[in-house]
């Protein structure tokens, strides 16, 4: 049973008492295996106890993941190849994310010589997606700047800067040692106490100020971008993609210590 199915076995109150706003996004919820059959009051036991056992759960990742893979099928994906700075290779066509090289297949299955998640998997697909064009800009703003930006700047803030500030304020030489690891370059004359430059992907540089901490404010950080970030992601994905990347530098921080 699927979403869609399992709605119209539902009262369709959108009552809102089992979580969510309406009665579809209820069973998109239960489908995903984030909730069961029972949080609706409005069931009886006997029907939920059904319900429950003829559902199809789907997984919202692999499915995202499936979607963009055959959307790419229909590019030209050697064009797009050159406009984002990948590599044709014998493989595919490769490009690096933050450190990992990942490869795009004839049948656009990302594949990489480490272990992968399929989040990564789907950045990949979705810089090949946007398929940028032209050089960058080299100019560097914030975040607010780019097209999209504004609506998910409090995002960026809540996910990225702010778990990006606790990291420093815990290890500032740690971070600065990751950093380094990760090929990131000092850059001067910023208003900081320290900027690096890393590029997550090939058209996509970052731009990471960090400020020391005193008696009275602890330490920040800030990101900046290039100002042609938007053209080779939307503003949605370089929030994920910016998560991810101080995901990663939480779990580098772990190994090192």
């Amino acid at each position: 049973m699927n979403p869609i199915e399992l709605y119209k076995e539902l009262p369709k109150t959108n009552c809102g008492e089992c979580g969510q706003k309406t009665c579809m996004a209820f069973a998109v919820t239960v489908s995903k295996g984030d909730a069961t059959v029972d949080s609706c009051p409005h069931l009886d036991k006997e029907k939920a106890k059904s319900l429950s056992g003829s559902i199809k759960k789907i997984d919202i990742k692999e499915k995202i993941y499936e979607d963009i893979r055959e959307e790419l099928k229909k590019a030209d994906l050697e064009s797009i190849a050159k406009e984002i700075g990948a590599e044709i290779t014998k493989k595919g066509i490769t490009v690096k994310l933050i450190d990992t090289f990942y490869t795009v297949n004839k049948e656009c299955h990302v594949i990489s010589d480490v272990k992968q998640n399929v989040w990564s998997k789907i950045l990949v697909l979705l810089y090949f997606k946007t398929g940028g064009s032209g050089g960058m800009d080299n100019q560097w703003v914030s975040f607010s700047e780019l097209k999209g930006g504004i609506v998910k700047a409090e995002a960026l803030k809540k996910e990225c800067e702010i778990p990006l500030s606790e990291l420093f304020n815990r290890d500032a030489e740690g971070v600065s040692a990751v950093l380094s690891a990760l090929n990131a370059v000092d850059i001067a004359d910023q208003p900081a106490d320290r900027a690096w430059c890393l590029h997550l992907f090939p058209k996509i540089p970052v731009l990471i100020l960090f400020r020391k901490g005193d008696d009275e404010f602890p330490a920040s950080s800030r990101l900046l971008f290039d100002k042609s970030a938007d053209r080779f992601l939307d503003a949605e994905s370089l929030v994920f993609l910016c998560e991810g990347f101080v995901e990663k530098i939480e779990k580098m921080l772990e190994e090192k210590n």
